[in-house]
């Protein structure tokens, strides 16, 4: 006979986050104790280098926009205003002039800086075995050890990439040293070993990946940037981040930077900060995308430990989060899964540990633990059951109603209708600051629903940029509160059956895709099969080239 026991005790978020966690402007975003659409719990803060949700609102900017920035003519003199880039021209628009549209070609221009990324225009480089004798726009991407490393976009015609099959634009990486007068390329073929090794053999990890054939030609982003890495290493440099965690070589305007504190074998560890104040330690195997392989930790401002997330192939196992004196308050495994039906993938958590005030973990196979827990960013108090370590629901009460969060990642949240509506308003939208500046990132929207399906409250948990900020809200108002003339309808939620109210915080990602630019969070989360670019952030021109450098 199997006993059945229930235990009752209150377990309080000022435990787990603390009651005395200063409130630091810099640190991340507080969200409480919920859950996304993915039944994934943010537990406490909202941590954007290891938030990826499966499912989620996808917002893809306006990729043909004008972005600030600035040209160069021949003799040097910089023009600022707005720059769009098409093929091989340049079409700008004056801050006086913003109506009146001039067309620029790489022979009238030295060079250009367009929102984070830098041209500059060069000629005497390798391209299918010839050399261009003709003025080019090339990409900077990054100078180290004496080398300077660049990209060149060939653009191919409509009818070549309809009957010859070619992708639309051909990407060449670039290489020279001071005292060379002509790029040397990496050729996609098999000289390709032979060169990269002449330049990256001196890296062991790099020189077995090459020799070996797993890294290639369309590798040559992540052999470059964990070259530049072994560099900034053996150097003790730094490495800068812009507020949409952007790499940036501008350390002046720079929100966030990172020291590289060891390399053993392939494992690399970075340890990220907002001024004197550590935010979190990964462990990656390699980058450009970053894959993460070992502990990844996020801090307290006092230093202590807050959560611990295990990660193996860039894939979360284990998880254990801590309160302010650094002792474990709840551990819990992470196993991938399949919804069969769907065909999506997500994440299910199995707690191991939730300790009480002693110390004591309260959980046991054969009995059922109901513990109330107060989210003390909220000001609200959750009951949560666990069964055979599982979370099987967790309520609070709302206005006289029993509010349930999504704690079971087999349930099908559908927001198809939601992200068709989504993607049509933002056509109507105007948002040229926040493309401006490159603003992207996820932006957590929290709503309320009742048994019917309707939203009857919302938040939005934090912020990108001020004009998208701006149309979430707008967004919330015209079609999902009381009053909207085509209010939106969810399908209602239940539990065991039977439709209840529920709270889901809905991930929103605001993406900016340009041939030149993927988005940030493609080489945070190895997005590949959305994002089939490699990432280029860097924008300082090279100062041994005429064109001067970005401030």
């Amino acid at each position: 006979m199997k006993y059945f026991v229930i235990l009752v005790l209150l377990f309080s978020n000022y435990l787990l986050f603390s009651q005395d966690t200063p409130d630091f402007e810099n640190y991340p975003v507080k969200v409480g104790s919920k859950f996304d659409i993915n039944a994934i719990p943010f537990n406490g803060y909202f941590d954007p280098f290891t938030y990826s949700p499966s499912k989620k609102i996808d917002v893809v900017l306006n990729s043909d926009s004008y972005e600030v920035g600035r040209i160069y003519d021949l003799s040097g003199n910089k023009t600022e205003g707005l720059i769009k880039f098409e093929n091989d021209k340049i079409r700008f628009r004056k801050w006086s002039e913003k109506k009146k549209t001039d067309i620029y070609t790489s022979e009238e221009l030295s060079g250009l800086v367009i929102g984070v990324d830098s041209f500059f225009v060069s000629k005497d480089f390798y391209y299918k075995n010839r050399i261009k004798d003709k003025p080019e726009f090339l990409q900077f991407i990054t100078e180290f050890n004496g080398y300077t490393f660049a990209k060149h976009y060939q653009f191919t015609s409509g009818l070549a990439q309809y009957y010859a099959m070619k992708s639309p634009i051909i990407e060449t990486f670039l290489i020279k040293t001071k005292d060379e007068d002509v790029w040397g390329n990496f050729p996609d073929n098999k000289r390709f070993e032979e060169t990269a090794l002449k330049y990256f053999s001196h890296i062991p990890y790099l020189k077995e990946k090459i020799t070996s054939g797993k890294y290639k030609s369309e590798n040559m982003m992540s052999i470059i940037k964990m070259a530049e890495y072994f560099d900034k290493y053996q150097n003790s440099e730094k490495i800068y981040y812009d507020n949409y965690w952007q790499e940036t070589r501008n350390k002046e305007a720079a929100a966030y930077y990172a020291k590289i504190t060891d390399l053993q074998d392939s494992i690399w560890t970075f340890d990220y900060y907002k001024g004197n104040t550590k935010l979190y330690t990964a462990h990656y195997s390699s980058f450009y995308p970053h894959n993460k392989h070992g502990d990844f930790i996020s801090y307290f401002p006092n230093g202590e430990k807050r959560q611990v997330i295990e990660y193996k192939y860039n894939t979360p196992k284990e998880a254990e989060l801590y309160d302010t004196m650094g002792n474990l308050k709840t551990a819990y495994d992470i196993f991938e899964y399949k919804n069969m039906v769907t065909l999506k993938r997500g994440f299910k958590c199995v707690y191991k540990t939730i300790n009480d005030s002693d110390g004591n973990n309260m959980l046991n196979t054969d009995k059922t633990l109901i513990i109330n827990e107060e989210d003390r960013f909220l000001k609200a108090t959750y009951q949560r059951v666990f069964s055979y370590k599982k979370m099987t629901s967790s309520t609070r009460m709302v206005n006289g109603s029993l509010v349930y969060q999504l704690t079971d990642p087999l349930y099908d949240f559908n927001i198809n209708s939601l992200q068709a509506g989504f993607t049509r308003f933002m056509q109507t939208m105007i948002y040229d600051q926040a493309l401006s500046v490159d603003a992207q990132g996820i932006q957590l929207l929290y709503l309320i629903i009742d048994d019917k399906g309707y939203v009857n409250d919302y938040a939005v948990l934090n912020s990108i940029h001020p004009e998208l900020d701006k149309i979430t809200h707008i967004f919330v108002h015209k079609y999902l509160l009381p009053g909207a003339k085509d209010r939106f309808r969810f399908k209602p939620y239940r539990f065991e059956k039977k439709k209840s109210h529920c709270e889901v915080v809905i991930p929103i990602e605001f993406i900016i895709n340009r041939f030149y630019h993927p988005p940030v969070n493609y080489y945070h989360f190895n997005n590949w099969e959305l994002y089939n670019q490699q990432l280029i952030n860097n924008f300082t021109i090279p100062t041994n080239l005429t064109v001067p450098p970005s401030p």
